[in-house]
Parts: structure tokens; sequence; C-alpha cells
């Protein structure tokens, strides 16, 4: 077992980070404030490949493996999170049942403009009654000769103002549940598709999140993803890629507040002494370093495991680690607001900042209560088998 990352993971590591550093990171305050990212940031996440990073080559993406993507993202998310809104989540939810299930004319007019950054994609799942519950949407798609008819409403879609595509789910029976589920490949441009109401989050300001609403919408018969009947499982397996690149989020959210918190109980002094000095102190910044490193383990084998073909267990890990990750990231930014006193929870400092933009990662993409159901469910299925080979 080999823990060093390969040398071209590893130049590609510290290209992103000095990128973040220089181009990214001085925004954060102004973003914050006006809700606006530059257009100088957006054309610099485009130029490093970020909208695309493990999207194939021959679509104009990076080519890179999930750990490639998965160490990409971790760096980005050291920055304010609308980069990531922005350009990360057009690589998972954004583009890849493109990438997957589109048949190949609609996959080559797409996905080479959603991996150079040209078009953002967004994933039109959740709905005002069906959140976890997916199999419960209510938008319908009817067949009308050469196209299918889309009626119905999405909320809380991530980039949905700003989008030039959407990956639509809307269900051909609903008495079948998930089995009744097909997936569209829908032009923001289409007669019928509207933007609604703006949804205003606690936190992700410079991102978007808003209703989608289908009225009559005509889609191409050829939009169509996979099969009819395939669209849960295709919402499946593009979670797959976003829980793991939500995993690798939160490692780098939490690396960078544990980045604070070691420099603030470095330089700050409370009865005559320094605060790393004090060991109640170096017990907390033990349990953050601890908490991460272990995280950090658990998002790399996640990333391994989704570059692998087994379904299941790529299913499995990327659950554990986006749990895993957003249950550390939400404890290491209390511990640093904490340590940071007063401080901490103004808006003088981006802690608190960091501390409402990760407390999302335990609901998006599947609630944590979701992932847990995933790994209690792969624990029994690997106790089971354990017992049947004996």
């Amino acid at each position: 077992m080999q823990f060093e990352l390969p040398d071209d993971l590893r130049v590609l590591q510290g290209q992103v980070r000095e990128f973040v550093r220089s181009e990214l990171k001085p925004h954060d305050a102004a973003i914050e404030a006006t809700g606006k990212v530059p257009e100088s940031a957006m054309a610099g996440l485009r130029r490093m490949g970020l909208f695309g990073t493990n999207t194939p080559k021959q679509f104009g993406g990076l080519g890179l493996s999930m750990l490639g993507s998965c160490l990409a993202i971790e760096e980005l998310a050291k920055a304010h999170t609308a980069f990531y809104y922005l350009s990360g989540v057009n690589v998972h939810i954004g583009s890849k049942a493109i990438e997957f299930f589109a048949q190949p004319p609609v996959r080559d007019r797409w996905l080479p403009e959603l991996a150079s950054g040209r078009l953002i994609g967004a994933f039109a799942l959740t709905e005002p009654s069906a959140g976890s519950d997916a199999a419960r949407i209510q938008t319908t798609a009817r067949r009308d000769g050469d196209h299918y008819v889309l009626d119905g409403s999405k909320t809380y879609i991530t980039n949905a103002p700003v989008a030039g595509v959407f990956t639509v789910f809307a269900t051909l029976n609903p008495s079948a549940g998930a089995k009744g589920i097909a997936a569209f490949v829908v032009d923001a441009k289409t007669p019928g598709l509207s933007i609604g109401r703006l949804v205003e989050m606690a936190a992700g300001r410079g991102s978007a999140h808003a209703e989608v609403i289908f009225e009559n919408c005509r889609v191409p018969r050829e939009n169509l993803l996979g099969q009819e009947g395939d669209g849960f499982a295709i919402a499946m397996r593009c979670l797959d890629a976003g829980r793991a690149h939500w995993g690798a989020y939160c490692v780098g959210a939490a690396s960078q507040l544990l980045d604070y918190a070691l420099e603030h109980v470095s330089e700050r002094e409370t009865f005559g002494r320094k605060l790393r000095d004090h060991q109640g102190i170096e017990w907390q910044i033990a349990d953050m370093a601890s908490a991460l490193h272990a995280a950090r383990l658990v998002a790399y084998e996640a990333a391994w495991r989704y570059d692998q073909s087994d379904a299941a267990a790529r299913t499995a890990a990327a659950a554990l680690s986006k749990y895993t990750g957003a249950d550390m990231v939400q404890r290491v930014a209390d511990m640093t607001m904490q340590l940071f006193g007063g401080a901490g929870y103004s808006r003088d400092l981006p802690i608190e900042r960091i501390w409402r933009e990760t407390r999302v990662v335990r609901i998006l993409d599947g609630t944590s209560e979701i992932m847990r159901q995933i790994i209690a469910r792969n624990a029994f299925r690997n106790h089971e088998r354990r017992n049947a080979s004996i």
C-alpha cells in the first residue's frame, strides 16, 4: 500500500494550491459582501481546467482520475465556496450524466462546453415534496411524437440562474416509483423552461439556487439519457461522484480552518503563555488534526474506489466519505471558532463564513441520515458475506 501521491498528482496539487492562494482567496471578502464572482476569477478557473477536472480529455477536460479531481477540489475548498459551486459542482452532478449516458451527438454538443466552463450545468432533481425520497418526484414527462413534454417544478437547484444546460429528472409513470423515472438533457433556452424564485441560503454568496419550472417544455427524444426508467439509477451514479467530491471539499475546508487555528494559538497569549502551551489547547489541536487526517484517508479511498469497476463499493465509499467529512468539518469549524472566541464569531474573520458554508454538506446530495443508511446496509452485506463463506 502506497500513501505517497504520484509525482504528477503532487505537481497538480501544488499548482492548484498556488492558484487558489494567489488568484481566488483575495476575492473571498468581496464575494461575501457583493454576492458576485469576478470575471477574472472565472477566467482563472477556466484556465486551470477546474470546470472539467475528471472529464475526459477528448471532451476538453483534464482527464484526471477521481483522486486527481478530489485533490484539486481539496485545494479549491480553501477559498470561497462560490468557486466550488460554480466549477466543482459543474464537474460532477452538472455534467456526469451527460458524459456517461447521453447519445454521442448530445454528449459531443454539451460536454466540451461544460468542461471548458463556457457553460455551467445544473442538476434538476429536488422538488418541494421530493428530497431524500427522490423516487417521489412529481415532475412528469410524456411522449409526444419525437419529443417528450415536461411539466412540473424543481427547487433548490444549484446554479440554475446561470446554467446553460440542465440534467432533468421526471417521471413517466408515477405509480412505478423509481422505475418510472427518466432523465433528460434540457437546453436552458428551451421554451417552457423558466427560472422561478431565487432561494436565499444561509451561505454560498456568489452562487445561486432557484426554482426551475417546466410548462409544456418540449425536449427532443434524442435528449433522453439512457433508457426510459433509467433516471433514478443515473441520478445515483451522478451523486456518487458528487459525494466523493464533497468528501474532498470537507477535507480542504477543514485543512484551511486548522491552519487558521494553528497560527492563532501560536501567536495569541493568555495569562503570560502562548495558547499553544496550554495542554487543553494542545488536546483540541490534536483532536482536529486526527479527525482531519482520518477523513482525508477516507476521501482518498473513496476517490480510488470510484475509479474501480465495483459499483456497490463505489457507492458505499462515496457515502462514507461524505458522511465522515461533513461531520468532521463541522466539528473542526466549531472548535476553531471556539479557539478564536468573539473574533471567530464575528464577520471580521472568515471562520464564521466557513462554519456556515460547510453546514450544508450534511444536507445536500443526500443527507447524513441517508449516508448512514447506505453505510449501515453495506455493513450488513459485508457481515452476511463473511458469514456465508465460513
